[in-house]
């Protein structure tokens, strides 16, 4: 994992053990982890705010996954919410999809910013 200095000790750890959950119930399928958006670029509203930004992650997988195993993956971010005041925001998508050409605007945030967590 690269270095994530925007994002304080408690959200690192977080952000780690949702990796693993993603690596434990991905298995191979997983390709890759970004950290994209405000979190990877240090510009999150800060930590006295009454709401926070949330922490964006873009998970690649080698295939497209069901709906169900997205909200699964989603709602296991929910203790880690619970832990850290942060939510972590998956985003979806296969190698396919990463290839577009041209990128899609979203894809170009994406790539703009990111900070890679994990790789196969």
């Amino acid at each position: 994992m690269e270095e994530t200095p925007h994002l304080s000790e408690l959200e690192r750890d977080c952000l780690d053990r949702y990796l693993s959950v993603l690596q434990d119930e991905l298995g191979d399928e997983l390709v890759a982890v970004w950290l994209f958006g405000s979190g990877a670029r240090g510009d999150a509203w800060w930590s006295g705010m009454p709401i926070r930004s949330d922490v964006d992650v873009l998970v690649v997988t080698g295939s497209p996954l069901a709906e169900e195993r997205r909200e699964e993956l989603v709602n296991a971010t929910y203790p880690f919410f619970l832990e850290s005041g942060r939510q972590i925001g998956p985003q979806f998508r296969t190698e396919r999809e990463l290839e577009a050409d041209p990128p899609t605007p979203f894809l170009q945030n994406v790539h703009r910013d990111r900070v890679l967590l994990f790789s196969r």
